[in-house]
């Protein structure tokens, strides 16, 4: 996402230099509210970048859409996937709708998208020489797209014709792109052998695509992808498939193999894990599965699944989070700080990139900052939030507040010594610490409560700890009652948010997720599954 008005680093290139393949998922519709968060955000996951293609969008007589609107567009875009933002034009030549006499008209457009902070710009190469001298010149911090495109049967990607179209567009694109129709399923061949070449000589990113039946197979092979989905209501090339789709093709040649994950820990029966990564899972397209794995210790069972080659990471939980880190290669900054382990993340050595290690990592803070972040309550180096407990998650309270910038935490806990010694491993922060509520002597506007919900009655919740009116943010560690003492008092203000357990734990399992995948959690369908997991059971 743009920040201060700078386009997202260049995750294209990231992707590219990594070997890792991106996806773009491509939108053309009118009017992108009338799709509305839904549609954008399902078809968002699994993409890197979002392509908004401008002269699709609807226009007011003239035949081209307005400055503000398509900023208007580009906005909500942006706001709504999260994504960096690929813009296109494409003329009626060029196989669009933008009129093929408004050149000018396109490079103000584009430079719309320069102030507006795209991430990249496509950039044909039939567009005329002051249009591409103009936007190359004026492109600021954006990435531009060179690009090809060309409907005509016949044409080998071993020709003059498209050698001639690479060099024109390495000229001056940051990125190349070249995309003909596919004749013959031969054609993915020669595409290969292209990308190969090209990757020989240079490091510059390359979108190489057949158009057509004939051509899916290139969608797969292509380093950079333009996909699609089922939920939009056309695609912008024939031919496109969904990142899902995608990766089904990817692990049946060979390049996604599966993967075990686990849950691992004891009294674990009814977990929510399996339903939250397995959903994810399906919704990208991707063959890996995640089961349960009960063991009170860390027994022959256990190394057995760690050793294992087909093993891609766990989630690991009471009472395994202490005993399982002498079975892992090294432990990340944001474990040892946290002084536990919930997540085994499965990387490579540095210094043998074919040789696996497993690496200890914490997300149980994740969900905490997620929860806080996403509440209408903006906190800063002046607030004081409030943590009761002084436990494995106030641990994670208090670092999951560090992160956020937090200077000033107030600490309740029964045992000040306990306090203490966990306020001990804070030292940025300057932590009060008290034995009861009833000694907070000013508002709050963020509580952390990090104890079982019956050590708290409405009783022991004095009311000068709110503020009438003011926004807060509980987020309630407990996941039973359903309603706890904390949650009644702060819902009656009604101008509370709460998270609960429950929420924590899903946010800190879609860290998870992408630790394991390289991928955002595909949270609306989690959200479907765990519904349907909820009326069956």
């Amino acid at each position: 996402m743009a920040v201060n008005g700078l386009p997202s680093p260049d995750v294209l290139s990231a992707n590219y230099a990594a070997g890792r393949q991106s996806c773009v998922i491509c939108l053309a519709h009118q009017d992108l509210t009338e799709l509305g968060t839904t549609i954008l955000k399902r078809a968002s996951y699994g993409a890197a970048v979002s392509e908004l293609r401008v002269d699709q969008l609807k226009t007011h007589g003239g035949g081209i859409a307005s400055a503000e609107y398509v900023s208007s567009q580009i906005r909500y875009l942006r706001e709504t996937t999260g994504l960096p933002i690929l813009f296109t034009i494409r003329t009626v030549s060029q196989g669009g709708k933008f009129p093929d006499n408004s050149a000018d008209d396109a490079l103000h457009l584009m430079l719309v998208a320069v102030k507006e902070a795209c991430e990249y710009i496509d950039v044909e190469l039939t567009w005329p020489k002051a249009v591409i001298s103009g936007i190359v010149s004026q492109k600021g911090n954006s990435k531009i797209i060179a690009s090809y495109h060309n409907w005509t049967k016949g044409i080998s990607w071993s020709g003059s014709l498209l050698k001639d179209s690479y060099e024109g567009a390495n000229r001056f694109g940051d990125i190349i792109k070249l995309s003909i129709t596919s004749t013959y399923l031969s054609d993915n061949h020669e595409l290969a052998l292209f990308i190969r070449d090209h990757q020989k000589q240079s490091t510059k990113p390359l979108i190489a695509v057949g158009m057509g039946a004939h051509g899916q197979l290139s969608r797969v092979l292509s380093p950079i992808s333009m996909a699609t989905h089922p939920l939009l209501p056309t695609a912008t090339a024939p031919g496109q498939m969904s990142v899902a789709r995608i990766n089904e093709v990817l692990h049946l040649i060979g390049r996604i193999p599966k993967k075990k994950m686990f849950i691992i820990g004891h009294n674990i029966s009814h977990s929510l894990s399996p339903t939250i990564h397995n959903a994810g899972f399906a919704e990208l397209g991707l063959p890996h599965h995640y089961s349960i794995h009960q063991a009170p210790q860390i027994d022959e069972s256990v190394e057995k699944i760690l050793k294992d080659p087909d093993f891609g990471g766990a989630s690991v939980t009471y009472p395994h989070k202490l005993n399982i880190q002498p079975f892992l290669d090294s432990i990340s900054e944001n474990a040892v700080s946290m002084g536990a382990v919930n997540t085994v993340v499965v990387g490579q050595s540095a210094d043998k990139p074919d040789q696996r290690i497993l690496i200890g990592e914490n997300t149980d803070w994740v969900g905490i900052r997620n929860c806080i972040k996403g509440s209408p309550v903006t906190l800063d180096s002046s607030s004081t939030p409030l943590v009761i407990g002084a436990g494995g998650a106030a641990r994670a309270a208090l670092y999951a507040l560090q992160r956020l910038g937090i200077s000033n935490v107030t600490v309740v806990n029964r045992s000040k010594e306990r306090a203490e010694g966990l306020a001990s491993s804070f030292t940025t922060l300057n932590i009060s610490i008290l034995t009861s509520l009833q000694q907070v002597d000013a508002p709050v506007s963020c509580i952390v409560a990090c104890i079982p919900a019956d050590d708290i009655t409405e009783d022991d919740i004095p009311s000068k700890l709110f503020v009438s009116g003011k926004p807060g943010i509980l987020v309630e560690m407990a996941y039973r009652p359903n309603v706890t003492a904390l949650m009644k008092a702060v819902r009656r203000l009604g101008s509370w948010s709460v998270s609960n357990g429950v929420e924590v734990l899903r946010e800190q399992a879609y860290a998870q997720f992408e630790l394991w995948t390289g991928y955002r959690a595909p949270v609306l369908a989690i959200e479907e599954a765990l519904i349907s997991a909820a009326s069956y059971l």
